[in-house]
């Protein structure tokens, strides 16, 4: 088992289990994700593994990026500093099951997107809130949000920053399973077993298959999503959309 303050995986039988350790809103920056890349990297090589269960320790599954600590506002190279890292995620070999109790907000949906499979419960959230920000989505959210959903859902989601409750998300297939908090761990893990008693070499080859030019997609699209940001990164707007999103009030948005 390899552990660090805010993040640690281990594996037991074939699956692993790799826990966000930011709590409670387990925000998200480049070293969380690269962290995350790093472990994926190593369990595409580790035989025992067959499936991988991602999940986060505290209130939220991961509320974005911290708008109060980070750099993201000015100065960061998104593509450089994050997005190079996210797409390492998308290149992993092994089926990604992560578990949404509480809010998957912004980046942190994309994350969650990031994986295979969502399980989920009535107290989840899911928003790609980044219109309310005077922004563009990143992350890779413009191929693997309709994707899953559609593309009128998507847009939908996009246009709006309508916030989902974990019953609504599971209905438009946002997610692939609704239960009791209590019960998220045991649902993933159900599955996880239900992957690991195929054949290895088969389900990653399969997988491969379905995910075909998923990897070269992503890679096309978070260039125009870092572009796109930042780009509005230097807007009013922009800032006034922090700002609101920080005091947790209604942005007034100029349209500068």
């Amino acid at each position: 088992m390899t552990t660090n303050k805010e993040l640690n995986y281990s594996i037991e039988k074939h699956t692993a289990y790799i826990k966000i350790n930011r709590p409670p809103n387990n925000y998200f920056d480049a070293s969380l994700i690269e962290s995350i890349a790093d472990i994926l990297d190593n369990l595409d090589k580790e035989i025992m593994c067959r499936s991988i269960i991602l999940y986060s320790e505290g209130k939220n599954f991961c509320a974005g990026a911290d708008f109060n600590k980070s750099n993201f506002i000015e100065g960061e190279n998104i593509y450089e500093n994050l997005y190079k890292q996210a797409l390492r995620i998308f290149n992993c070999s092994k089926p990604i099951i992560a578990i949404i109790q509480g809010a998957a907000i912004g980046g942190g949906l994309g994350l969650a997107l990031s994986a295979d499979f969502r399980i989920t419960c009535k107290e989840a959230k899911f928003s790609a809130n980044f219109g309310k920000l005077g922004f563009h989505q990143g992350f890779g959210i413009s191929v693997t949000l309709p994707r899953l959903v559609g593309n009128q859902n998507a847009k939908l989601l996009l246009l709006t920053s309508r916030r989902l409750k974990g019953e609504e998300a599971y209905q438009i297939g946002l997610a692939d399973v609704l239960t009791d908090k209590t019960l998220l761990m045991n649902k993933a893990e159900e599955l996880a077993n239900e992957i690991n008693t195929s054949g290895p070499l088969g389900i990653t080859s399969i997988r491969k298959t379905l995910n075909k030019g998923l990897a070269k997609e992503i890679e096309k699209i978070v260039i125009r999503e870092a572009s796109e940001q930042n780009k509005l990164r230097k807007t009013k707007d922009f800032k006034e959309g922090i700002n609101a999103s920080i005091n947790r009030r209604l942005p007034i948005f100029k349209g500068e």
